[in-house]
């Protein structure tokens, strides 16, 4: 008899379209990030950094590599240890201005149902980006 097998987290599948979640904060260029976990605002405007503000932190001792994806990778473990069941995870760009301009850039979430991960990789809109 053969056991079922679980599905990945939705932290698995995040990680798995990390390179293009990158491409697609490189092509919007938003100054600031909101991160939504099930719903809930985790972070407000996380400032995102920029390729030369990378390559600077990089030159400490201990530092990470200076690329978007890593810097990325570090908040999505961060997330993941705070939220490890979570069921839902948008990321929007934040533009300042009055009112804001929000602008979605990714989302990710599990299918309730079915039990399976939504990826926004090679979908339409309606699994995720844009």
């Amino acid at each position: 008899m053969q056991t079922p097998t679980r599905a990945p987290s939705l932290w698995t599948l995040v990680r798995s379209d990390l390179p293009t979640l990158a491409e697609r904060l490189k092509a919007a260029r938003p100054p600031k990030l909101r991160i939504l976990v099930d719903g809930r605002v985790i972070y407000w405007a996380l400032a995102l950094p920029t390729a030369e503000d990378l390559q600077r932190h990089a030159r400490w001792p201990g530092q990470s590599a200076p690329s978007l994806e890593g810097w990325l990778l570090e908040y999505l473990e961060r997330l993941e240890r705070a939220y490890p069941g979570a069921r839902e995870v948008e990321i929007l760009g934040l533009w300042a201005g009055d009112p804001p301009r929000l602008e979605r850039v990714a989302r990710f979430w599990v299918q309730p149902k079915e039990g399976y991960l939504s990826s926004p990789s090679g979908c339409e809109n309606a699994n995720g980006y844009g």
